[in-house]
């Protein structure tokens, strides 16, 4: 589990990794709020971020450190709020993300 932990700091968009009550972990992401909104910024592809974490994780199954692992909660991509009901979803501006951490149940 140390070793782990360990992996998921070095992660490069990671910021830090704290154990949660229970079986969880919860991954902050280096991220910065932007103004005037709830979402924040995260300076980083989350596709390729999630692609690595998920990989540690992997690898920990695989080398029996944890039994088994699942995602509670990513981060989720936020829209300006749009004035006239018609306009299309590809119209809509991404203001960031909310929340700027992933939450991980595993097993040990």
């Amino acid at each position: 589990m140390k070793q782990l932990l360990e992996k998921l700091n070095q992660v490069e968009v990671v910021k830090n990794v704290k154990k949660r009550s229970g079986p969880t972990l919860r991954i902050n992401l280096f991220s910065r709020p932007v103004p005037g909104r709830e979402a924040e910024e995260i300076q980083a592809n989350l596709q390729s971020t999630s692609q690595k974490i998920r990989a540690q994780f992997e690898t920990a199954k695989k080398n029996s450190e944890i039994e088994n692992w699942n995602w509670i909660q990513k981060p989720e991509k936020k829209y300006e709020d749009t004035p006239i009901q018609t306009e299309k979803v590809k119209d809509r501006k991404s203001i960031g993300y909310k929340p700027a951490y992933y939450t991980v149940s595993i097993q040990v």
